[in-house]
This record gives C-alpha cells, structure tokens and sequence, in this order.
C-alpha cells in the first residue's frame, strides 16, 4: 500500500505542477498568446510588419507584446560568459503582471532604438553571476561589448526564476526588421476586461484578413490563431506522458488494493464467530461495517504516511533525472497542501475500496451455523469464493494492461537507442560560438574569423577534422524556408512547401561522416563570389524530384541575410549533391526535408563547432577553448557536449519513461503473482477435506495437481482475456510517445501474455504441489 500510495503521490506532484497549478499571475486568463498561421501547418511565427498591425489595428487587447530570442555575452570581469536570454517589448512584464523586486521593469518607450541599452536580471542571475550586489542598479554591464545599465531585477522564487532566460533587453527593431516575410517572433497579450477568447480570436481574424488582402505575395493564405496561454504551455507529448505514468500508477494502486481485499476476506473467515457475537449482543449491521472499515482506512492511513515520505523521496529523485528547461517556467513541483490532500484522500479511498468488500461480506454471517461448532469448509461461503476470483481476474488484467504499456516504451526506447542518425557521434565535441555583428560587421570578415579558429583547433594534437554548423547535430537546422523548383510550375511564396535550411562549412559532410550518396559535397571552391550551391537530403530529393536526377536542378530560395531578420532576394541554388538523411530535429526525426549551404556563401553569426578528435574529445576541451582563446580571447563558448550526449540527452524523457513504466509494470507483476498464490493457497487450505477424500479415494499426484490448476488457469485466461480488451485504451493514449512499434503491437501483448502465464503457474504450482502431499487420514480425521 505505501509503494502504491508513495508512486501514486510522488508522479501526481508533477501532474498537479505541471497540468493544474493556476498560473502564477494575477489575471492569469486574460493572458494569451498570438501567433500566425501559416497555409500548411498549425502555428508559426511572425513577421515584423504583421505584428505591429496587430498591436496597432486590435482593440480586445490591453496591450501586445512581442519576444524573440537575445542571448548576450557578457565580458568585462573575467573569461566571457554567455547567458541566456531574450529580447521583449516594453510593456512584457506588465502582460504577466510581475514587479521588479530591485529597481524597475522596462519603461513604455524603452524598446525604440536608441533607448534600449537596459538589461533586466533574474533574481538567480543576479545571484550568482553578481553576487547579490545590492548596488547593481544602475550599474553598466558590458553585454556584446556593449554598455548595458541594469535597471532591475526580478522577485526571487517567482517563474521567471525557472525560465530558460536568464536576462531580458527591449526589443527596438531596426530598419532591417521591417519586413513581412521573415516570421522570427512570438506575442502574447493581455485581453481587454470581458473580452472574451472567441471575440479576441474574431477580432485578429479580421485584422489577419486585411493584411491578406492587402499584402498577398507574403500573407495568402496566412491567418492569426490567439489561445490562452495556459493551454500552450504543456506540449502534447509531455501531457500525455504524465497522464500515462499517472495511469500506470494508479493501476498499482488498484493491484495492491485487490491483494488487501483477499486477505481482508481470508482474515474475516476467522472473525465470522466474532461478529456473529457481536450481532448477537445487538450491534446492527451498519454499526459492524463501520467497525470494519475504520480498522482498514486505519491501516491505509499508516501505509499513507509510510507512502508520502516515499513519494517524497521519489519527487525529489525525479527532479534529479528530468532533463533542465522540460517544463515551462510556470511549473511548480512541490510536495505542498494540494498534494498533501491528494495523498491523504487517496489513503482514505483506499481504505474504502480494500475493505468494502469484506465488510460487507463479514457482516452477514449464517449466524445459525457459527454458534454451532462446525466444520472450516462451511465457512467459506460461494459468494466470498466469488469475491476472490473477480479481484484475481482484475490483479492480472490490470498486471497485462501495465506490462504491455510498459513493453511498448521499452521497445520503443530500444528502437531509438539503435536507431541510425545518418551521422557517425563517436568521438565528436561541439560547442556553441557565439558572434557579434558588432565585432564581425560584414560577411568576409566573419568568414575569415571562422576560417582562423577552425586552422587554430585542426591544429590541436588529437583532433582530426572540425566543421561549422549553425546548430549542432540532432538539435534543429537554423531556418524554415519556403522552396520552389524552378523548373516546376510556380507557386506563390506564402504556400511554397518548406524545409530547414542548414549552413555548415564545407567539411561539415566528412567531419560528421554524413553520406553524400549522389553528386558531390560542399567545397571551399563554393564561395561568396561563386555560383549559390546546395545539397539537399534524400527525403526533399523523394519529394521534389521522385525518380528524377536532382543534380543540376535549381531550387529557388531567397538568401539569408548575415544578422539581419530580413531575407535578401530569390536567387536560383543549384543542387550539387544529395546527402544521406539526417536526424535534424532530434532522434526520433524522421520527416525533416531541407538543405544544406555552405556558410562562404551564406554566413551567419550563431555558430557552432564540431570537432572529430582521434580519443575522448572531453579530454581535449581545454585544449581546444585554448586554442579558441590564442585566436580571441572574449570568445565564449557554450554548451560544450558530445554528439553522443546530445543524443542521450534526446533520449532521456524516453529512458525516464520506460524506466518508470517498468518499474511499475515489475511491481503490478510480482503483486498480482502474490495475489494468486495467496488465492490458491487459501483454497488448498479450505479444501484440504475435499483432496483428501479424492485422494483416499485413488486420486494420483498428477490428477490432484490438475484439479487445483485448473481454478488458477481459468482465472489468468479471465484476466488477460479482460486486459487485452483493457489495454486498448491504454495504447490509444500513449501511442504518440512511440516510436518504431505500433500502440497494438501484437508481439509484446503475446510476449507480455506469455509472461504473466508463467508467473501464473509458478504462483500456483507451491500449493499445488503442497495439495498433492496432503495425507488422505490425516485430512479427513481435521475435518
């Protein structure tokens, strides 16, 4: 009951965190998010120019505010530190309704250009970059070489302390922002009082409606989608996943509650004179359920205390293994009053659920019977026998149900730790690099930037080859462009099909050991001043080309602009190669279609490096920053990683998951075992008059053994036969969460059948065997 209650406790603190929580800001559903939609597909994000419409033309919102990504290196005390963190409009904070705890939140014209050289802290960062300086307002911090005056810092423990952001800056958009074809922001706003989210959502339609007619060649087809901001902030899978493990635990829970019901119904066998007694002597019937179920939500009540602190110790262990950033900022996972209640409420349930049943039973004796001294068997009365057989056929339904949720993750996990990346992870470093506009204002210098740190660490002893990406491996691919084959009937831009445009250095396909399987790779022949080349993967291959040779072939694409959020004119790319596919997106990507270019021809500034090392290229990463540094020593470098930790870090709610699943399938099995051996053993006990006069009677060894069996067999066949039928909805519910196997996978619900019969019969056959041993003289003269 304490590890039922314990498991049932510790996973529902993540539910009631990360699913019920109310949002942690006053208002909190007048607040929303706003983003486009695009032709093909759910959500995107927006242009510039459609933004300020929105914020200018609606009239449901208070105010609108938008956020892009603003991650800053600071310098100026110390070896370069890179922080997290974003770019937001003004009036941000005021949306979530948050006060600075130090100083002030961004002032309404803070974020035009030349009035946004202000910074505001976290209250973590404040703490452990800064040391809790009470001084730092007011302070000027260098932030990409240039001067930033912190103007505040946020309150310790609220949700922005648990944000992937570490500081925040305006967002003053520059001449170059002003487009509609580069969507590169995220808006939220707060609605007006008693607007409601479908008059919002009406609202903005009209609003997208006009900017569709007016600007067709970007927005056909484009609309504007507003949701509540609690609904975004779990994603599905992540829903689902807690929901199921939920499940999964509440299935134990109801395992343990079937055995304490057996033995509750065993133990009232021999309390039958007792209440027969008490009956006698007046007490009514109700009085004596009353007595019954006090004893067991007493008994339950002290498994929940038992199990609480298991839970807790179990919360805690969970938070250790969840990967950082899993949950959004608004999460809160604690061990509070809510889940306090939740723990004392299914203690007290299931006191109820476990001793209903032999209250119930207990409390209506053949009182008759009992004052006589009769005969053991005449107790055990058919509807307690009845009682028994359902609770043992639902223990093994619901074991089957667990064990086959749990052997889908499993092999679903098992699926993506054997699955092939397209590249080759062993012995591979990356990290991320950094680079200002600033420092690096045109193309050609940045490029000869990167060209001398790469010479810097191919030189290092032990590295074989290193190559640039604007994303590591597994980890995203930079943009989503929209493409079109030249040769092929034009489509207008806005409802192009898409796909990730990668810039590497030519060396990316070799150092990575990506397969060129037609055509050639990029190479430092492709640069700024040559024709634009592309290689594209086998999967934009299939789509645009089918069995058609794509070599030769131009893609229209427009050009990608160096830190600029604007996209520079349609230029025709020239396919070169096809390139084996790649798990852009994480490990279990199997649909990303895209290109990759050569960074000489479109370079950007966020950049990371991937070294292949000969040994262990952790132990070369000092030599490595060292060689980064001889070349600028304000470097920073980020996220530093191997390629076989990018992968296991894809890998880890996945792992987490089936772990979990398995342990609670391990203990739904070993309960429900315990379950019928218990049940076999009581009737062996009840029948030993009965197998003793078969056995006087010429019964063999094997015939006896049959006979007991037989009860068992019929109740596991009853069992699975009810968690196939069970186990359904189960599957149907986690089927998003796997890969490579279907939710009904025939092979693991037979193996799983397979295995629960095995435990069946080694359950069964001690008492069996212990039948067959009773001595025919001996039982009857008992009896």
């Amino acid at each position: 009951m304490a590890l039922g209650i314990g498991a049932n406790t510790a996973i529902f603190s993540f539910v009631d965190g990360v699913l019920l929580r109310p949002l942690p800001y006053p208002d909190a559903d007048r607040i929303v998010r706003v983003l486009e939609k695009p032709p093909r597909g759910d959500r995107n994000g927006i242009s510039t120019l459609n933004f300020l419409d929105w914020q200018t033309d609606n009239t449901v919102f208070d105010f609108m505010a938008a956020q892009s990504g603003g991650p800053a290196t600071l310098t100026g005390s110390g070896d370069p530190v890179q922080l997290r963190g974003a770019r937001v409009s003004a009036r941000y904070f005021e949306i979530f309704g948050i006060q600075a705890e130090r100083g002030r939140t961004f002032l309404p014209d803070e974020d035009q250009r030349g009035k946004d050289r202000v910074v505001i802290l976290s209250h973590v960062l404040w703490v452990n970059q800064f040391g809790a300086d009470p001084s730092i307002v007011d302070r000027t911090i260098l932030l990409d070489n240039e001067p930033h005056t912190v103007v505040g810092v946020l309150p310790a423990g609220s949700a922005f302390d648990r944000a992937f952001n570490q500081l925040w800056r305006p967002l003053a958009f520059e001449p170059s922002n002003m487009t509609r074809n580069f969507h590169w922001l995220v808006s939220f706003a707060r609605l007006k009082q008693g607007v409601s989210l479908r008059q919002a959502q009406a609202g903005m339609t009209a609003i997208g409606a006009r900017i569709e007619r007016d600007f067709p060649d970007s927005n056909k087809g484009w609309g504007v989608i507003v949701e509540r901001y609690a609904d975004t902030l779990v994603g599905t899978d992540m829903r689902t996943a807690l929901l199921v493990l939920m499940t999964a635990t509440g299935l134990v829970l109801l395992i343990g509650c079937a055995n304490l019901a057996n033995l509750a119904l065993a133990r009232g066998v021999s309390r039958e004179r007792e209440v027969a007694i008490r009956a006698s002597l007046g007490a009514g019937r109700w009085r004596l359920i009353r007595l019954f179920l006090t004893e067991h939500i007493l008994l339950s009540l002290i498994g929940g205390a038992l199990g609480l602190l298991l839970g807790y110790g179990t919360m805690r262990w969970l938070q250790l293994l969840v990967p950082p950033f899993s949950f959004a900022r608004e999460a809160h996972i604690a061990m509070d009053t809510r889940v306090l209640v939740f723990a004392l409420a299914i203690s007290v349930a299931t006191g109820l659920m476990f001793g209903i049943a032999p209250a119930l039973q207990a409390t209506s004796p053949e009182l008759t019977s009992l004052m006589k001294d009769g005969g053991r068997g005449s107790t055990d009365r058919a509807s307690r026998k009845r009682v028994r057989d359902m609770l043992i056929v639902a223990e093994v339904a619901l074991a089957f149900i667990l064990l086959v949720g749990s052997g889908l993750m499993m092999r679903s996990f098992f699926r993506l730790l054997n699955v092939e990346t397209g590249i080759d992870p062993a012995n591979v470093l990356t990290m991320g690099l950094p680079v200002t506009p600033q420092r690096f204002p045109d193309s050609s210098r940045l490029n000869l930037y990167l060209r001398e740190i790469r010479a810097a660490v191919d030189a290092v002893p032990g590295v074989r080859e290193s190559a640039w990406s604007c994303a590591p491996p597994m980890q995203g691919a930079c943009y989503g462009m929209p493409m079109q084959v030249a040769s092929h009937t034009i489509v207008d831009r806005a409802n192009r099909s898409g796909g990730f445009f990668k810039i590497v250095s030519p060396s990316y396909f070799s150092a990575l050991k990506l397969k060129i399987v037609r055509g050639r790779a990029l190479s430092d022949r492709d640069t700024r001043n040559a024709p634009p080349v592309l290689v594209i993967n086998e999967r934009l291959a299939r789509r645009e080309f089918e069995n058609q040779d794509p070599i030769g072939e131009r893609l229209l694409i427009q050009e990608i602009v160096p830190g600029k959020t604007e996209l520079g004119p349609e230029i025709p790319w020239q396919v070169v190669g096809v390139v084996r596919d790649e798990k852009v997106n994480g490990i279990a990507d199997d649909r990303s279609t895209g290109v990759y270019v050569s960074n000489e021809q479109s370079p950007v500034y966020f950049q990371t490096l991937n070294v292949r090392t000969s040994a262990d290229p952790l132990a070369l990463q000092k030599s490595i920053a060292a060689a980064i540094h001889g070349v600028n020593k304000d470097q920073a470098l980020t996220d530093i990683r191997t390629v076989d930790q990018i992968k296991e870090r894809s890998m880890a709610n996945n792992r987490l998951q089936a772990a979990l699943l398995g342990v609670f399938a391990t203990v739904a099995l070993l309960l429900a075992g315990i379950g019928l051996y218990g049940v076999i053993s009581y009737s062996v006990a009840q029948r030993t008059q009965e197998i003793g006069i078969r056995a006087a009677l010429g019964a063999t060894e094997a015939r006896l053994l049959q006979l007991v069996l037989n009860r068992a067999s019929v109740l596991t066949v009853l069992g699975l036969v009810m968690g196939i039928l069970g186990s359904l909805g189960l599957t149907r519910l986690m089927a998003s969460l796997l890969y490579g196997v279907g939710a009904r996978d025939p092979a693991t619900m037979l193996l799983v059948g397979t295995l629960l019969a095995l435990v069946a019969v080694i359950a069964c056959y001690v008492p069996a065997r212990r039948a067959t041993k009773i001595d025919p003289l001996l039982a009857v003269r008992y009896e």
